[in-house]
């Protein structure tokens, strides 16, 4: 018996590092996925992924519910695992911010040069009225459209952003114009009527957000976003912009 024991413990482990060992190649993999690059049966490879989770190798996406390796597991660019450990530490947040104000929060990381939608949570309250196949993850959002991008665009000096322009092909003047709007509203809003992304909405949406600080630097931001039809931008910023800083907030004090 304690050799079938054992043997099953080794079986279980040898399967949970193919599991580590694919993540690793593909980066990120939903549940359908690893069970058919496993060949094990799905229940297996779920009871693993959430043992693995569990044991803090995992993390799980809020939107696109892929596992990808967490960040205190990965090894080689800094950069990869400060965005991994950026979305881990705001997950949560995020999701008590979704549900209080009934608008979706998403997440960005700002590399210095591009601006990647990392997170994304609709709340309850809005699930119906959102696509199911809304899969932004991973995308890169408008420095000059979205109110993430203008959040960060806002924390840089005018040089830093003449760059930007330069590399991204757009109008210096419209950059400078952004950034300057920024500064005077206080935080970051979309461009009516723009949408950057091939999946499209089956409606207008409009978003404010706030830039995220770490080392004295932009490295993201938090955005509110919601159906044009719903609200105004003067409404929510009344009456919830409070909350979103207060969770961008808590995540500056838990990434240092």
């Amino acid at each position: 018996m304690h050799g079938r024991d054992e043997g099953g413990t080794v079986r279980s482990v040898e399967r949970a590092l193919a599991i580590i060992e694919l993540l690793g190649e593909h980066q990120e993999l939903g549940l359908e996925q690893l069970h058919y690059l496993t060949g094990l049966p799905k229940a297996t490879v779920s009871r693993l992924l959430h043992t693995l989770q569990e044991q803090g190798w995992l993390y799980r996406g809020l939107c696109d519910r892929r596992y990808r390796l967490c960040s205190g597991r990965l090894y080689g660019d800094p950069r990869q695992r400060f965005s991994r450990r950026l979305v881990e530490q705001a997950a949560p947040l995020m999701q008590e911010l979704s549900e209080r104000t009934g608008l979706v929060t998403d997440l960005s990381f700002f590399d210095g040069d591009d601006l990647h939608v990392m997170e994304s949570v609709i709340p309850d309250v809005l699930r119906k009225r959102y696509p199911s196949n809304r899969l932004v993850i991973g995308l890169q959002a408008s420095l000059f459209q979205s109110a993430m991008g203008k959040a960060c665009l806002g924390e840089l000096d005018s040089d830093e952003v003449q760059r930007l322009a330069l590399r991204h092909r757009l109008s210096g003047d419209e950059l400078l114009r952004a950034h300057e709007q920024t500064h005077t509203q206080g935080f970051g809003e979309r461009t009516e009527g723009s949408w950057e992304y091939a999946v499209r909405l089956p409606f207008l949406i409009r978003a404010v957000a706030l830039p995220i600080r770490s080392g004295g630097r932009p490295v993201g931001s938090i955005a509110l976003h919601w159906p044009r039809d719903t609200h105004s931008v003067e409404s929510v910023q009344q009456r919830h912009l409070g909350s979103l800083a207060e969770t961008v907030s808590q995540l500056q004090q838990s990434i240092g």
